[in-house]
């Protein structure tokens, strides 16, 4: 093996051992969600009524006597779980474009994090990695994937898509999940960036770091270092 393929490499090491340390700091994190949500009085309440439902011959006769034990337990504070110090998870950052995982299919350009119509989805697709996100999983794609940017289309929202009416009053749901999209990427620090012409007024008002309509528009928001897809034929 040569020094380069040795150092690039040790590398990829490094940044699986990284992804490694991250899942198991989710996992530990989704774990002690869990233990709270177990010990709410939401759910044992839900799980009373449910066995009473099933079987109200015998549970139904003390659900009355389980609720009120319930309702008398309610001010006691639940201990929350903790992790020690030592067992805290310790992520690596990997700035440098070179570090990127590379795992079944290495790529060097621009990445996308999109909401996106079907042609900017197609015209992205031919110059950059994109990955789309859904009403249903946009934030924890967001929260989780390795992108450069956040693009939303001004187009999403035709109907037909699976971002069906987004920016259309009244359409709470597909706002809502747009407005926590955007805040996981200012928190990652990815450029928000507004694609297309003529957007609906309540896309154009936000706060976006650049508007584009070309990709060169685009490649000049991507990370130092990080080169360009090669130009489409």
């Amino acid at each position: 093996m040569t020094d380069p393929s040795a150092a690039k490499a040790n590398r990829q090491a490094a940044r699986l051992r990284a992804v490694l340390r991250e899942r198991e700091g989710r996992v530990q994190e989704l774990e002690r969600r869990l233990i709270a949500l177990e010990s709410s009085t939401t759910v044992q309440f839900g799980r009373l009524v449910a066995g009473a439902a099933r079987n109200p011959k015998q549970r139904g006769v003390r659900l009355p006597r389980e609720l009120y034990r319930l309702w008398r337990k309610r001010h006691i504070p639940a201990v929350a779980p903790s992790v020690r110090e030592s067992e805290r998870v310790q992520l690596d950052r990997v700035d440098r474009p070179e570090d990127r995982l590379l795992v079944s299919q290495p790529y060097d350009g621009l990445i996308v994090a999109g909401i996106l119509g079907r042609e900017a989805a197609a015209a992205l697709g031919e110059r950059a990695r994109v990955v789309p996100l859904h009403p249903h999983d946009a934030t924890i794609v967001l929260d989780s994937a390795d992108v450069d940017l956040l693009v939303v289309d001004a187009a999403a929202g035709e109907p037909g898509g699976p971002w069906a009416y987004l920016g259309v009053p009244g359409m709470y749901d597909r706002d809502r999940v747009l407005d926590e999209a955007r805040r996981l990427a200012r928190e990652r620090g990815l450029p928000l960036v507004l694609w297309g012409e003529a957007p609906p007024p309540t896309l154009a008002i936000l706060d976006w770091d650049a508007r584009a309509t070309a990709f060169t528009q685009l490649e000049q928001l991507a990370p130092a270092g990080r080169p360009a897809a090669p130009a489409a034929p």
